[in-house]
């Protein structure tokens, strides 16, 4: 049994595919469910002059959720991967393997010289753990960021309808006021989802690192 090793091509390869999987999935439930049940909702408020109503459909319906919902999948599974990764790493320290042995197939892609202290490769492998999740941080800030996007879009467009809603149409209004609360809403929403996903992998990757300085410690 060996540690789960990527190197940088096939890296790149599963970012690509996950990517373009989370664009198509994401994408494909928007256009046969959630915006044709949203414009359905919103076409009969316009009519009867009251505001959207508060339905799922409607708060996920707008450009800017939908690209939150298909980065909080990219980071998820880029995510999984690391669990993965980290998991199987713990298993092989908890395994009979020889402590080296287990240091060697971690950092075989890092060591230049044999005899490098052991202190070094400890710390090139917590480094090696913060390159993993670097990408997964980012997107955690990218999201409410976009969120707030769709806040400043949707409170500029109502004042655009401003006029509207004096002469005593608000439909156009309260739709636009809606677009900048419900992007910030999904936004922060699943921000605290990834927050806790990236919070749970990096508890397993401290366990990886005390585990290894433990072993060494006992031989």
């Amino acid at each position: 049994m060996k540690f789960l090793q990527i190197n940088k091509e096939k890296n790149l390869i599963f970012l690509i595919f996950s990517f373009f999987f989370s664009l198509i999935f994401i994408h494909t439930i928007y256009i046969f469910f959630i915006t044709p049940s949203a414009l359905e909702l919103i076409n009969l408020a316009k009519v009867e002059n009251l505001p959207p109503p508060r339905n799922l459909s409607v708060l996920l319906k707008d450009l800017e959720q939908e690209i939150c919902l298909i980065i909080f999948l990219w980071a998820f599974l880029i995510s999984l991967l690391a669990y993965m990764k980290t998991s199987e790493e713990l298993m092989l320290l908890d395994s009979n393997e020889s402590t080296q042995n287990i240091l060697n197939n971690l950092l075989s892609s890092n060591l230049k010289n044999p005899d490098q202290d052991i202190k070094s490769l400890i710390e090139n492998k917590s480094d090696l753990q913060i390159i993993d999740m670097s990408l997964v941080k980012y997107m955690s800030w990218a999201i409410p960021s976009i969120g707030f996007i769709g806040t400043v879009r949707g409170i500029g467009m109502a004042l655009e309808k401003s006029g509207e809603a004096i002469s005593g149409d608000i439909s156009g209004m309260t739709e636009s006021l809606g677009l900048a609360f419900n992007s910030t809403f999904i936004a922060l929403f699943l921000s605290i989802f990834i927050m806790l996903i990236i919070n749970l992998i990096e508890q397993q990757q401290d366990h990886v690192i005390i585990k290894m300085r433990s072993n060494f410690q006992e031989n």
